[in-house]
């Protein structure tokens, strides 16, 4: 009799609670909601980000549940060239800019589940429009201040860290790069090394808005604009240059 009371209290008994924190609910950091649908073999696999090999452990594409991703696009901005110097004045910019890299999850590759956290390395080449516009001294007089300022190029190098908001297919990250530039100037002749920043929000690795700096002796360039991936930017921004080219902005 009491060996079957006991069987009976432990069949009626609570389940103990689950060990660990609850799981994480709301806009970051959420996984896919569950499906409604049941299967008898139980739920089915996670389809792998696109554009990927090894069930995401390397995307040619970024995505949020991919391990490894290569960087590839193309940037279109416009800003303000501020000239150092006695020149003392503040020209129009626009640049077109090709970028590419490569990042990496450390904390998810380590502890073999989902991090929000990546870092990775970049590097870009940028080439910036020339604009008529009064560039010379302010002691110069005034007929011989006016002229057509030549294009600038510059190499960027430089550290990026990314953080995704949520883990859904094509989710928003967070983007806070940190290099240099090597640059040529308008003030100046010759190849001038600065310091280049810029802070970007992304989908995915789709396309995405960014403002940037690079701080170089006698240039000061502010930029903001936006990118997408290479192979559908391309007819995009070909079209872009396309029109510089007639009005005159590359000569």
């Amino acid at each position: 009799m009491t060996t079957a009371v006991l069987l009976l209290a432990l069949v009626q008994a609570p389940a103990p609670a689950p060990s660990g924190p609850p799981p994480e609910h709301g806009p970051f950091f959420a996984p896919e909601a569950a499906t409604e649908s049941h299967f008898p073999s139980g739920p089915p696999p996670a389809a792998p980000p696109r554009f990927s090999v090894g069930k995401g452990a390397f995307c040619f594409v970024e995505d949020a549940q991919c391990s490894s991703a290569l960087i590839a696009s193309v940037d279109v901005g416009v800003g303000i060239n501020g000239i150092a110097g006695d020149r003392g004045v503040d020209l129009p910019y626009a640049h077109y800019n090709f970028r590419g890299g490569f990042t990496v999850r450390p904390l998810q590759l380590a502890r073999k589940r989902w991090n929000p956290w990546s870092v990775g390395v970049i590097a870009s080449w940028s080439r910036g429009t020339g604009v008529a516009a009064n560039t010379g001294s302010v002691v110069d007089a005034p007929d011989e201040v006016v002229q057509t300022t030549p294009h600038t190029s510059a190499y960027r190098f430089g550290l990026v860290n990314q953080l995704w908001l949520s883990q859904k297919r094509n989710a928003f990250h967070v983007d806070l790069t940190v290099g240099v530039v090597r640059s040529s100037v308008l003030t100046y002749t010759g190849w001038y090394n600065g310091t280049h920043l810029e802070v970007a929000a992304g989908w995915a690795g789709w396309g995405g808005f960014f403002v940037s700096g690079d701080f170089l002796d006698g240039d000061s360039r502010v930029i903001t604009g936006f990118r997408a991936h290479a192979i559908p930017a391309l007819p995009a921004i070909g079209l872009v240059l396309l029109g510089l080219l007639a009005g005159g902005a590359m000569q």
